[in-house]
């Protein structure tokens, strides 16, 4: 009989290079279902109670601390060990009073880094954009929301400072030159830059964007990169 549907089980071999574990130390992974992020990029709620935050020996105890509804992700109770967890969300540990962003290494990995208790502020990038009434506009993001705003100017590209989980929008940070940014995606992912300037795209080259550091300039894609301040990061990034 024909196999119907994506196998719902993952090898930690096969597991995404973004995720931070022992490859042959065990044989199965905890697999992230399609949900706000990317497989590439993301990783299953199960596996950040057990294997980063350790708050849980096994998957079964992390079961069980997600069924208690203990575990807020971005302000709001998750109990499906498999919701994929990425770039900036807010996870929430209630017994511990503890509140982590998730953010990346300098080699890409995923890595959570403590707040204070019951943060709210997150940012999240502009993928898509698109005009529903006269005067409204419907916000796609990167991590899987739509907005819908009155009277705002904003492009795709641009980053939303928001409070979760009421989506309440704080401030709109705009592409452009002397922005501070950081790197998603690529060779110098987790870095901190500023925008030096944007070169226009062709049909065969996407945007490009060159960024300075300490260490010296380097060019990127659009894609690879999102804003977090004006001067400096608004959140913490690193």
């Amino acid at each position: 009989m024909a196999k119907k549907g994506e196998g719902k089980s993952e090898k930690r071999l096969s597991a995404s290079k973004a995720i931070p574990l022992l490859r042959k130390y065990r044989t199965w992974h905890i697999r992230a279902k399609p949900g706000p992020h990317r497989r590439e990029n993301s990783a299953a709620l199960g596996f950040v109670l057990r294997d980063l935050l350790k708050v849980a020996r096994n998957a079964k105890e992390a079961r069980g601390i997600l069924n208690r509804g203990l575990v807020l992700v971005d302000g709001k109770v998750v109990k499906n060990p498999k919701r994929p967890v990425g770039l900036f969300d807010l996870v929430t540990v209630v017994p511990e009073k503890k509140t982590f962003r998730v953010l990346f290494s300098k080699k890409g990995k995923l890595r959570l880094s403590e707040e204070k208790f019951g943060e709210k502020e997150k940012l999240c990038k502009v993928v898509g954009k698109k005009n529903i009434a006269k005067g409204v506009v419907q916000l796609a993001t990167n991590d899987g929301r739509t907005m819908r705003q009155k009277k705002i100017e904003v492009l795709v590209g641009d980053s939303l400072l928001i409070q979760v989980p009421e989506q309440k929008l704080l401030k709109v940070l705009k592409q452009g030159p002397k922005k501070t940014v950081l790197v998603i995606d690529g060779k110098h992912i987790g870095s901190v830059a500023n925008v030096k300037d944007f070169v226009a795209g062709t049909m065969k080259r996407p945007k490009l964007v060159t960024l300075e550091t300490k260490k010296g300039e380097f060019k990127t894609v659009e894609s690879n990169i999102i804003i977090v301040g004006d001067n400096k990061p608004v959140i913490k990034v690193e």
